[in-house]
C-alpha cells in the first residue's frame, strides 16, 4: 500500500522525504525486510532495531519508522515517532487492512487455564459448524491448517498477518490467548475484541512485570480495551472468574455502557451491582476417568480432570451462549474434547501405574495439578519438576514447598535453565522443599530425572512430570536442543 496512507494513522509524526511509495511489507527484523519494505525500528530488551537499519536498507527497505534521532541512508523516507513500539499494532493492522474487524475476535487472559480454555471455545464454536482460527500457547490454527506457535500471543506484525490469512480463509471467529507480555507490550494494539475472558491471577513473570499490582494492571488493559471506539457496532462480553480475588479490579476497568459484565465460578463469593448474571457449576465430582458438574439442570462429563477444569469449562460454556449456541450442542463439544497437548497429558504404554506430563510452571497451577492428582487416589506421587531460568526466582522456593508437600518423593531437575547457572536454580527449589520434606533427590539432567521416577514407579503410583508439557525444547546456555517430556517419558517406559 501506499506509505502515505499508512502513515495516516499515526498523530503526530515527522517525515522526511517523499512517502508517495509503494510498502510491499512491514518488519521489525531486519533479516525480514524484502524489496520496498517499511522497517520499523524497536528498542527490544536484547538488540535495537536502529542499530539494523543499514542492514535493513540493504536488503530493499525504502522507508524506516524510528523513535530515535539516528542517521539515515540517503533516499530513505523516514518517519520519527515519539514511540515505535507504542504504535506498531496500530501500523500492521492498517498494513493488513484492519483484520479484526472482519471477525468475532475473543481474547482469553490469565494466569492459568488459557490454553485450555481456547480450545474448548474452539470445539464448541465448530461444533456449530462456524469456521474458527485459533492461537495459542500450543499452536495456532486457521480453519484446518496448523502453524507452529513461537509465542503465546505472536508479535504485532505476525498477528495481523495470522488475523488478514484467518479472513482470507473465510473464519469468523478467532479465539486467542492474550498474555500479559503483549498486552503490556501493545502486541494486540489495533485488534478490535468483542469478548475478553479473565480466567484467575496468581504469582507469576514477576522477572518482567516486577510487581502483582503490575501484572494485573496488564491484564486488565484487554478490558478496558472493550469500551474503545468500535467498528463492528456488535455488543461486547467480558466473562469474568468471579471466584477470584481480583475479579472486582478486572470489573473496574470495564466500561459498563459498552461491554456487558457476566460472572462464572464453582462459589461466586463475588457480587458486583455490574456483574448481575452468572454461570455456576454445582455438583462437582472427580475420578481417575473423567469430571462432571451440573449447570442449569444438564450434567456435563468432562474428559479432562480436577476442579479447575471445571472452571475453564465455564468460561467456554458463556462464551458459547453468548454467541446462541443451545446448552447440548456445548455439551457435545466439550465432551468430544480427549485432552489438551501438555496439560494433564497421560502417556500410557501398557503400565501398571499412571504417568502425567503437565505444563504446570507457576505456584497456583503446581498445587491445582497436585490436588487433582491426589484426587486419583494413588498409591504414591512422584513428582518431576524444575524452573525456568532467567525467569522469576520468588516462585522457586515456594513450588519447591508446594512439591514437598503434596508429592511422596520429589525429583528435582532442569527445566529451562537459560542463561542462568543450572545449579543455582536447583539450589533455590531446594531451600524451599527441605522446609517440609526429606523426600527428595537432584538429579539435574531431566531424562536422568524422568527415567528414575519412572524406574521408582510401581502398580498404583502416579508420576507427574511438571513444567514443560507440550514444548519439544531444552534451552541451556545460548544451546536449544529437541526434548518432549512426552517422548523421555514413553522412551524409559518402554525400555522397562
Amino acid at each position: 500500500m501506499q506509505l502515505q496512507d499508512l502513515i495516516g494513522v499515526l498523530g503526530e509524526k515527522d517525515v522526511q522525504g517523499n512517502p508517495d511509495i509503494q510498502i510491499s511489507s512491514i518488519a521489525i527484523d531486519s533479516r525480514n525486510v524484502t524489496p520496498g519494505s517499511l522497517f520499523i525500528c524497536i528498542q527490544g530488551f536484547v538488540a535495537d532495531g536502529h542499530n539494523f537499519i543499514r542492514q535493513a536498507v540493504e536488503k530493499g527497505a525504502t522507508a524506516v519508522l524510528l523513535d530515535k534521532d539516528v542517521p539515515v541512508p540517503p533516499g530513505i523516507v523516514s518517519i520519527k515517532v515519539d514511540s515505535t513500539r507504542s504504535i506498531m499494532g496500530r501500523i500492521a493492522s492498517a498494513f493488513y487492512g484492519f483484520p479484526s474487524k472482519y471477525l468475532k475476535m475473543i481474547g482469553v487472559t490469565g494466569t492459568n487455564g488459557k490454553t485450555t480454555i481456547t480450545y474448548l471455545i474452539e470445539a464448541i464454536l465448530n461444533r456449530a459448524e462456524y469456521n474458527v482460527a485459533r492461537l495459542s500457547t500450543t499452536q495456532y490454527r486457521i480453519g484446518k491448517e496448523q502453524i507452529h506457535a513461537a509465542h503465546t500471543t505472536p508479535d504485532s506484525i505476525e498477528l495481523q498477518q495470522l488475523l488478514r490469512k484467518a479472513v482470507n480463509s473465510k473464519c469468523s471467529h478467532l479465539v486467542m490467548e492474550v498474555s500479559s507480555h503483549a498486552l503490556s507490550l501493545g502486541r494486540t494494539d489495533g485488534c478490535e475484541f468483542d469478548t475478553a475472558v479473565f480466567t484467575n491471577l496468581t504469582v507469576d513473570h514477576l522477572d518482567f512485570h516486577h510487581t502483582q499490582e503490575e501484572y494485573l494492571m496488564a491484564k486488565m488493559r484487554l478490558f478496558a480495551s472493550l469500551g474503545e471506539a468500535s467498528v463492528k457496532e456488535l455488543p461486547k462480553l467480558a466473562l469474568i472468574n468471579t471466584d477470584s480475588p481480583f475479579a472486582e479490579r478486572i470489573i473496574e476497568a470495564v466500561h459498563p455502557a459498552y461491554t456487558h459484565v457476566q460472572g462464572y465460578g464453582c462459589d461466586l463469593n463475588l457480587q458486583s451491582e455490574h456483574c448481575k448474571s452468572a454461570i455456576i457449576a454445582s455438583e462437582i465430582e472427580t475420578n481417575k476417568d473423567c469430571t462432571t458438574f451440573l449447570y442449569r439442570g444438564v450434567r456435563f462429563k468432562l474428559n479432562l480432570l480436577g476442579r479447575y477444569n471445571v472452571y475453564n469449562a465455564l468460561a467456554a460454556i458463556g462464551v458459547g451462549e453468548s454467541e446462541g449456541i443451545g446448552l447440548e450442542k456445548i455439551r457435545e463439544a466439550l465432551e468430544s474434547v480427549d485432552s489438551i497437548p501438555g496439560r494433564f497429558e497421560r502417556v500410557v504404554c501398557g503400565q501398571p501405574w499412571t504417568v502425567i506430563v503437565d505444563y504446570a510452571h507457576s505456584p497456583d497451577a503446581l498445587q491445582n495439578v497436585l490436588l487433582t492428582c491426589k484426587q486419583l487416589s494413588p498409591r504414591r506421587i512422584i513428582t518431576v519438576f524444575g524452573c525456568g531460568g532467567d525467569r522469576d526466582v520468588t516462585k522457586r522456593p515456594h513450588m519447591g514447598m508446594i512439591a514437598g508437600e503434596l508429592s511422596d518423593e520429589t525429583i528435582i531437575t532442569n527445566d529451562n535453565p537459560r542463561s542462568e547457572p543450572p545449579e543455582e536454580i536447583l539450589s533455590e527449589i531446594e531451600a524451599g522443599i527441605r522446609q517440609v520434606s526429606i523426600a527428595y533427590k537432584i538429579i539435574p539432567d531431566r531424562r536422568e530425572a524422568i527415567f528414575y521416577a519412572i524406574g521408582a514407579a510401581t502398580e498404583g503410583d502416579l508420576v507427574l512430570i511438571a513444567g514443560k508439557g507440550h514444548e519439544d525444547y531444552q534451552i541451556i546456555g545460548d544451546k536449544t536442543t529437541h526434548f518432549d517430556d512426552r517422548e523421555v517419558a514413553r522412551e524409559a517406559l518402554k525400555q522397562m
